[in-house]
């Protein structure tokens, strides 16, 4: 089964340091996340995109993303299941929602070869 990887480009909300910003990436690496999920806060190295930031989920499958969103604005009894047993994991995912400077660039891509 080919992996999804979903790309969130990030715009630092005013007022909000890239520090800041990089403490709260490490806060959300501590925290569980879906089964079958990963999420990394990448940062801009070279290219268009240097110095920004990108938040990357690695889903192992389709069918894992669509168990927890089976569409783009819609979230599943199983994920908000989750979000009870895990308080802070989902506080701390919606601190990240709220910082968010309005709508964001994202795609879930999935993988043609390894």
């Amino acid at each position: 089964m080919p992996k999804v990887f979903g790309i969130h480009e990030v715009e630092l909300p005013q007022g909000v340091t890239p520090e800041e910003f990089e403490r709260f990436g490490q806060q959300l690496a501590s925290v569980p996340g879906f089964p079958g999920w990963k999420s990394y806060l990448l940062k801009g190295d070279r290219g268009d995109r240097a110095g920004k930031y990108l938040i990357m989920f690695e889903v192992e499958s389709v069918q894992a993303r669509d168990r927890y969103f089976p569409s783009p604005e819609e979230e599943s009894d199983e994920a908000r299941q989750f979000d009870e047993q895990h308080p802070d994991a989902a506080a701390l995912w919606e601190k990240y929602a709220e910082m968010l400077t309005g709508p964001h660039s994202w795609t879930d891509y999935a993988e043609i070869s390894e």
